[in-house]
């Protein structure tokens, strides 16, 4: 079997595709942490200023 420059190319624009979306699922995964992280801090903070205001 011989490898010709278009087949090799090919090879190489199905690996850069894979890498692309790898990444970008990666990318989605650390903006939702984030996002879940800023959410549950704000919960603690609400959390704390209701407590306050219920033992007042």
């Amino acid at each position: 079997m011989t490898v010709d420059a278009q087949f090799a190319l090919q090879i190489v624009i199905a690996l850069c595709s894979g890498a692309g979306v790898y990444a970008a699922i990666r990318a989605d995964l650390a903006r939702l942490h984030e996002r879940t992280q800023h959410a549950i801090d704000a919960a603690a903070t609400a959390n704390t200023r209701i407590d306050a205001i219920l033992s007042k």
